[in-house]
């Protein structure tokens, strides 16, 4: 009866090491938005417990710098491993910060109102005030080149309708970003330019291979071999590379194509997972798991407090289940501690 007691409660010791195993390693491959300040210490508590891996500023409440900076230095304050703190601060419309940082035109504006040296100047002035307020990622600059006047999403975000205007714009935001410490990401990989649907709400399809070819990949591959440290990738079906699954989720498009063909070693970040591009056709934490099981080392969710436990707890569930995948987290582990 003692041997017996003393299996059982080993038992418990380990079940119990493994799922809090499995809590930390899917932590680490997620980024969670925040739209509430001040935070609150429900948020910072999951942040801690499960090891986040950074976090993305959202909504009105994060219009003013000062607001983000104080939050920034209340997590740091508060939780023991390091962050990516996220930002979309393109320029024009897509601007999450409009206070106490310097407002920069949209991406069209600027590849035709201002020569590569002014706009290097304009980005690095605006990397500079995001690392004042303790952000180190942002998402951009806009690679998508603008061939679809009815793609709205895009828009002015893009630098223009020529693939060596995008890139050589793009280039300098890369710079100027790298110079002041802050991440550039490029996005949307390998192209949302020329679909007219939005994949906020909607699963966008290109179905132009020639197209995509010959110019929506070339400012792409251009910033790999620059140097662009980090790429985001879309939630876009082409089915001329994968049939079955968008970017995002694609084991052909991210590591095949991506990292093998075109040789990119940086980080790789979804978009927001929960978009309806995804969220109608994939459950949530099956989609997570498919997309760092296709090559995503980080990937965004934006999502209530109490959606995000149940998910983590569901992908744990799923995990002990899925050991492949395990050991893809613990192997991407060392590449995403690498760019912190």
């Amino acid at each position: 009866m003692k041997y017996l007691l003393s299996s059982l409660l080993l038992i418990i010791v380990i079940s119990f090491t493994k799922a809090s195993t499995y809590q930390s390693q899917i932590g680490t491959h997620l980024i969670i938005g925040i739209n509430h300040y001040p935070i609150q210490d429900a948020w910072i508590k999951f942040i801690n417990k499960n090891k986040i891996s950074g976090i993305i500023f959202l909504s009105k409440s994060y219009q003013d710098g000062i607001n983000v900076k104080k939050t920034i230095h209340k997590i740091k304050e508060n939780i023991h491993h390091k962050m990516f703190f996220c930002i979309d601060q393109e320029g024009g419309n897509v601007s999450r910060i409009k206070k106490n940082v310097i407002q920069i035109p949209a991406a069209k504006v600027i590849a035709e109102s201002y020569t590569e040296k002014e706009a290097f100047e304009l980005y690095r002035k605006q990397a500079k005030d995001l690392a004042e307020l303790g952000i180190n990622v942002n998402f951009s600059p806009v690679l998508d080149i603008l061939y679809n006047k009815a793609n709205t999403v895009i828009g002015n975000r893009s630098f223009g309708n020529n693939p060596q205007t995008v890139y050589k714009y793009a280039k300098e935001v890369i710079n100027a970003s790298l110079i002041e410490n802050i991440m550039p990401v490029i996005k949307h990989f390998p192209g949302h330019g020329y679909t007219n649907q939005d994949s906020h709400k909607e699963m966008p399809v290109h179905n132009n291979i020639e197209r995509l070819i010959k110019t929506d990949l070339i400012p792409f591959k251009k910033s790999i071999q620059f140097g662009a440290p980090a790429i985001m990738i879309a939630h876009i079906l082409y089915p001329k590379l994968d049939k079955q699954y968008p970017a995002s989720l694609s084991n052909e498009i991210i590591t095949n194509y991506l990292k093998n063909d075109l040789s990119f070693s940086g980080i790789i970040f979804s978009d927001d997972i929960n978009m309806g591009a995804i969220k109608k056709h994939y459950n949530l934490d099956t989609a997570i798991i498919k997309s760092i099981e296709a090559g995503v080392h980080q990937t965004i969710i934006i999502a209530p407090l109490e959606r995000l436990k149940t998910t983590i707890k569901s992908i744990n569930i799923k995990l002990k289940n899925e050991p492949q995948i395990t050991k893809i987290i613990k192997k991407n582990q060392s590449i995403i501690a690498s760019f912190k």
